[in-house]
Order: C-alpha cells, then sequence, then structure tokens
C-alpha cells in the first residue's frame, strides 16, 4: 500500500524536472549581409559630422592592413570610420588579448558588435558592428581640451554605430 503513494511522488518529480529543464534554445543571431564594400568614408554626410563636432575637410583616407577607411578631426573628439578584413567573431575569440584594456560584447540596432578599449585612460573607444565578411568600426578619441567634462568615447562610438547601422547591407 505504501508503494502507490511513493511512486506517485516520485513521477511528480520526475514530470517537474523534465519540465523545468526543457529551456527554449537562445535565438539565433541575425543573418548578416556581406558589407565588404561599404565605404565608411562617405557613410555620414557632411551635416552629420558636422553635427558631431567633425570638421569635414580634415578627413584623412586610411588603408592599412585590410583596414579601410577615413579619420577626421573635431571637438569634442576626433573621429575613425573602417571596414576591417577581421570579423567581430574573430574579436570575439581574442577578447582575452593583453593588449585590450576593456573589452566588451553589445549590438547595435540587433548587430552583432563589440567594444574595445586599448588605452587605460578610456579616452579612446572602438565599436564594431558584424559585416559579415568584415567588421565595421567606428573610432572615437577624446580631443584634447581644457574642458572640465570629459567625453565617454565608448558612448560616443556607440552613438555613431548607431546613425550608421541602418544604412548596412541586410539580408532579404
Amino acid at each position: 500500500m505504501r508503494r502507490a503513494p511513493i511512486a506517485m511522488v516520485a513521477m511528480v518529480g520526475l514530470l517537474a524536472a523534465a519540465c523545468g529543464s526543457r529551456v527554449p534554445p537562445a535565438p539565433a543571431p541575425p543573418a548578416v549581409a556581406d558589407a565588404s564594400r561599404v565605404d565608411m568614408c562617405t557613410i555620414l554626410t557632411d551635416q552629420e559630422l558636422t553635427g558631431l563636432g567633425i570638421q569635414g575637410n580634415t578627413r584623412k583616407p586610411e588603408k592599412v592592413l585590410g583596414v579601410v577607411g577615413c579619420g577626421w578631426l573635431g571637438k569634442p573628439f576626433t573621429l575613425r570610420l573602417e571596414r576591417d578584413k577581421e570579423t567581430v567573431a574573430s574579436y570575439v575569440a581574442r577578447r582575452n588579448d593583453p593588449s585590450f584594456v576593456a573589452f566588451a560584447q553589445n549590438t547595435v540596432h540587433g548587430r552583432a558588435g563589440v567594444q574595445i578599449q586599448l588605452r587605460r585612460s578610456g579616452d579612446q573607444c572602438d565599436q564594431s558592428m558584424d559585416g559579415g565578411t568584415v567588421s565595421l568600426t567606428v573610432g572615437v578619441a577624446a580631443s584634447f581640451s581644457l574642458d572640465p567634462q570629459p567625453i565617454d568615447a565608448c558612448a560616443e562610438a556607440l552613438r555613431i554605430a548607431e546613425m550608421i547601422e541602418p544604412r548596412l547591407p541586410t539580408t532579404g
């Protein structure tokens, strides 16, 4: 007679464990179209650059070791917009690289990204976004200033990346 209640408790326990162990799978990251032809030098208009405090006439093209883009001077920060042959996934795989002072995975409007700081001062930050076979990077570095209110370089890089992201290729 005692076996029936014990068996019932055991069965309820197994059912509860089975139901509790079913965790819905994490959603797959959205597919990203190949952005290897995106011209980061022209992705922002002159008016947008001016609105950010960037001097449009200071544009300097860059092409070094698989990185193609442009840099500009401005206040309160300088700006770099680049397309890099390294992918966001390759940066994630190197997240513990000793040259990274700070590293964080994030998203820009749902697109996978990473923020990387290379200087302890925190006055420089790169926000990269997934571009399929490439990464697309917004680099912000504080300009020399006597302003007592320093900029948050990572917040500025993310804000600019959010301006750019809707212009990037998507699948479908």
